[in-house]
């Protein structure tokens, strides 16, 4: 008799098992040029996942917004500025963690033939930046270090793509990208910085993790998220202390060359943040300046955009992580 209950528990437990096996909740991730996806990869903080990791790549962060705010996604990471774009539009989406790049690594770019060797040369000219991006943000905060006004140039609304190709035709004198495109851009097309061009004492530089309401609302959803956050974490400090393998890595992932990878690397110094409410102040700036220029149409206040929860165990990596740096 207690054999047969034995084999019955037994059963049972296998019958639970294969259910729950079943039943293995999918995250559907989107990324903007995949190198957080690479990090995570080449540290192996993807390996023995409870969950599933579905990846949807993306050239900027205004189409990962889009593809949160049709529910296509669970989770994007993306730039602060295009997150507040759709926050202030109703987006059904919060801040669940954070990183940062170096500043300056959004920068505007021209061609050594472009007539541009200082900020005051951008008078009369045409640039190209992403619309509610950073490059739209920068462009503005470079306009009132040289003393000029938005009118006395002209804004050409172009994806990194376009505005690249814009630049190296001669369509436009100047471009503001980011990482990976600056460093493919001046190897490869042989553009250069504009002195005073960098995004240091304009730009934040942060990036945040989004999740969709729905996902946050799903219990099984919200521990995949918090791992996920925490092995993103493990696997920056991982890529900041490994340059060469994650370049390498990240070469073979995007299929570019690694003299570029080991550029962009080098370039924006990622680095998790400890996300707390310190934040907010940040973003409402961002929000106060876009608006000011009426790039927001209203003012927004942003104190209800994140949400602290989930992020306990990336903080601690970023906190040990900042500690020993320092």
């Amino acid at each position: 008799m207690r054999l047969a209950a034995l084999f019955a528990g037994v059963a049972l437990a296998l019958t639970l098992n294969s259910a729950f096996a079943a039943e293995k909740v999918t995250l559907r991730l989107g990324d903007v040029k995949g190198d957080r996806f690479a990090s995570l990869k080449a540290s192996g903080e993807l390996d023995n996942l409870p969950y599933e990791l579905k990846l949807t790549a993306f050239d900027s962060g205004a189409p990962v917004q889009e593809a949160l705010n049709a529910g296509a996604l669970d989770l994007g990471f993306t730039g602060d500025l295009p997150f507040l774009f759709v926050y202030a539009a109703g987006a059904p989406v919060k801040a669940v963690g954070a990183w940062q790049n170096n500043p300056d690594s959004i920068a505007l770019l021209t061609r050594p033939d472009a007539g541009i060797h200082r900020l005051q040369d951008l008078k009369g000219k045409q640039i190209a930046v992403n619309r509610g991006g950073w490059g739209h943000y920068l462009i503005l905060g470079l306009l009132e270090r040289a003393g000029l006004k938005p009118d006395e140039v002209t804004l050409r609304f172009l994806g990194p793509v376009d505005g690249r190709a814009a630049l190296t035709s001669g369509a436009v004198s100047a471009w503001a990208p980011w990482e990976p495109y600056i460093a493919t851009s001046t190897q490869v097309d042989g553009t250069v910085r504009v002195p005073q061009g960098g995004g240091s004492g304009i730009m934040s530089g942060y990036s945040y993790a989004l999740a969709r309401k729905e996902a946050l609302a799903d219990t099984e959803k919200r521990k995949a998220i918090a791992d996920l956050l925490t092995r993103l974490a493990k696997a920056q400090v991982w890529a900041a202390q490994h340059p060469e393998p994650f370049a390498q890595a990240l070469g073979k992932s995007l299929n570019m060359p690694t003299a570029i990878t080991r550029s962009w690397i080098a370039d924006a110094r990622i680095r998790p943040l400890v996300f707390d409410p310190s934040l907010i102040a940040t973003l409402q700036k961002s929000a106060d300046f876009f608006h000011r220029y009426q790039v927001l149409p209203k003012a927004v206040d942003v104190s209800g955009a994140f949400d602290f929860s989930l992020a306990s165990g990336a903080n601690q990596v970023a906190q040990h992580y900042k500690e020993n740096k320092s």
